[in-house]
């Protein structure tokens, strides 16, 4: 894997991170804004490694 594409993932992953932690921001009901902001990361880091 070059640095481009290592900087691509990077990108995809923080943008989902912040939109994810925005919907939880404006509907409290889906839960804590930080935990799921870190829990969707995760799960994209670990699908985007296989």
């Amino acid at each position: 894997m070059n640095n481009d594409q290592i900087s691509v993932r990077m990108v995809v992953l923080l943008l989902v991170g912040v939109l994810t932690v925005v919907v939880a921001l404006y509907h409290p009901a889906l839960g804590a804004a930080i935990g799921v902001g870190v829990v969707v990361v995760a799960l994209l880091n670990e699908l985007m490694g296989r």
